[in-house]
């Protein structure tokens, strides 16, 4: 009986941090690049792998060897950089990114079934109002989605991608080479934001297993939840990738098949009325709909701790910090999905190449005492903003 109760709270925490992941970046971007991709599918979409789950995975491991302190972790760039770099990653991942984000492709999906009156302005208050209801119990977070939520997205996603690759129609030639193929996966894994959201989401299950756990040795204690974020993060990283190769095939076969000039939040929904038909729609509305509310959550949860603990410095009551959260993530979601895509790439293209190497000396220092190592790191950021730059001489 043991045996079972340990197994379910591994898969639980693997299913809720892959639901964590797998929101809107996770749902639109592998579709995007899989329409774009064609006939060379399968050298973007290992692109997309490398970026999209093998960085994530390596940050995950990174922040178990911190114990899932990301100020510890950062601060190992110095007092300075390291809180710019916090603010910056809260900043994506709350209420600049990831929540409006959500918060966009959601009413996208939802609109064809909304009263007229509800528009996105109106639709944002209501999401933000219901991400606020699910953030009171923080405390059952990781069982109520890795144990219900995820499930049902599982469900509803994986039916769209059965009946997808049933009799597909051919892949289109896109006129890419190989190399820009695997190029774009690269780029579309940044876009996601997995990287980031790896430094955030670990704290949260680590915290989950810490919980449960009763050993009486500590030395024992903190090596059986690193056992047991590790297998979780497996889990994840196992169903992050199935749904990424789905995802981008599916893309690739329908996309021209699809009405000329789309909206890319809206593609899903299209494929699956084209599979399925106008009922069988409901099936995407579903999916798209429970991927967002389960990423929204941990990061709203997440991100007003930052806010209440490091921005009020403790002052006010906690709840203030969730309105300041969900009140700019409700006015940002308004600039549109794109137009958020738009604000963060810059960003992104600059900011993971370094995060990628802090990382990788994180690893080093923890396994091998070996001494951080800033100017390689300093040089890697300075590197990224003058190559971002040189795009547009």
């Amino acid at each position: 009986m043991s045996t079972i109760k340990k197994n379910s709270g591994v898969i639980a925490a693997g299913l809720a941090l892959f639901s964590m992941f797998f929101g809107a970046g996770d749902l639109i971007w592998p579709l995007i690049l899989g329409g774009q991709a064609g006939d060379q599918n399968f050298l973007a979409m290992t692109g997309l792998l490398i970026t999209g789950v093998t960085l994530p995975l390596l940050g995950l491991i990174a922040m178990m060897l911190f114990q899932g302190d990301y100020r510890a972790f950062f601060g190992q760039t110095g007092r300075i950089p390291g809180i710019l770099l916090i603010f910056i990653i809260q900043s994506i991942l709350g209420p600049f990114g990831s929540i409006p984000r959500l918060i966009t492709l959601s009413f996208a999906t939802l609109k064809p079934y909304l009263p007229e009156m509800i528009n996105l302005a109106t639709f944002s208050i209501l999401g933000c109002i219901l991400i606020f209801l699910f953030t009171l119990k923080r405390h059952r977070v990781v069982d109520i989605i890795g144990l219900v939520l995820c499930p049902l997205l599982l469900i509803a996603l994986g039916s769209i991608l059965v009946l997808g690759f049933t009799s597909p129609p051919a892949s289109i030639p896109m006129g890419l080479s190989n190399g820009q193929a695997f190029t774009q996966g690269l780029n579309t894994g940044y876009n996601t934001l997995d990287l980031i959201a790896s430094f955030i989401f670990a704290p949260l299950v680590l915290t989950y297993f810490r919980h449960d756990q009763q050993a009486k040795d500590q030395a024992a204690e903190k090596s059986l939840v690193i056992k047991k974020m590790f297998k979780s993060c497996l889990l994840a990283a196992f169903l992050l990738g199935g749904m990424y190769i789905g995802l981008t095939y599916i893309a690739s076969y329908y996309t021209p098949l699809l009405p000329a000039g789309h909206p890319p939040e809206e593609r899903l929904a299209f494929i699956s009325l084209h599979l399925l038909g106008a009922r069988g729609a409901l099936f995407s509305c579903l999916a798209v709909s429970l991927s967002c509310l389960t990423t929204a959550i941990p990061i709203s949860i997440i991100t007003a701790d930052y806010i209440h603990k490091d921005l009020m410095k403790g002052r006010g009551r906690p709840v203030w910090a969730i309105f300041i959260s969900l009140g700019l993530s409700a006015l940002i979601a308004n600039v549109g999905f794109m137009g958020i895509a738009a604000m963060l790439s810059p960003i992104l293209q600059i900011l993971c190449p370094g995060l990628i190497l802090l990382c990788i000396f994180n690893i080093l220092h923890k396994l091998y005492e070996m001494r951080m190592r800033r100017m390689p790191l300093f040089a890697t950021f300075i590197l990224s903003f003058l190559g971002y730059l040189v795009r547009f001489v």
